[in-house]
């Protein structure tokens, strides 16, 4: 629990805070379950983001570890927290939109002919050895008004 921007509180912070009449009610079970109700939880993944979304900014958060609470209690926070509102759904549906976007432009960067792509000044070569089409058309490159011509070489060669 926090207030005001304070440290994270546990029981005996807690108990320090209250007036003492109050505290001096407490058996020793409730302020030990006070103590595990209050002790910060450690996830092995934490992500704890703030992303800014046009003129506001979203808090996003992302935990992960082993499960640890009842069945009862996963039930009721289902119950009241369900996975599969309309907001989610566009959450999730946007994630793997962009996720297949993403993948389909490394892709295609991965595929492209980058030299073609950065150096459209390049010319393709005239192999004078290949004098016919066929021989020219089976060492993969291209026929071409009487020319055999390779698309493929190196600029700088």
């Amino acid at each position: 629990m926090k207030l005001n921007n304070s440290v994270p509180i546990g029981s005996d912070n807690l108990l320090a805070r209250m007036a003492p009449e109050i505290a001096a009610t407490f058996s020793p079970a409730q302020i030990q379950a006070l103590q595990a109700a209050l002790t910060p939880r450690r996830h092995a993944i934490n992500i704890r983001l703030s992303v800014p979304l046009g003129i506001t900014r979203v808090y996003l958060v992302l935990l992960a570890g082993t499960e640890g609470r009842s069945e009862s209690r996963r039930r009721h926070e289902a119950a009241q927290h369900p996975l599969w509102t309309p907001i989610n759904l566009l959450v999730i549906a946007s994630t793997m939109g962009l996720g297949i976007f993403a993948l389909l432009a490394m892709l295609q960067i991965t595929n492209a002919d980058l030299p073609a792509v950065f150096n459209p000044k390049a010319a393709p070569a005239g192999i004078p050895f290949k004098a016919d089409r066929t021989s020219c058309e089976e060492s993969g490159r291209t026929w071409q008004e009487g020319d055999c011509l390779d698309f493929g070489h190196d600029p700088t060669f």
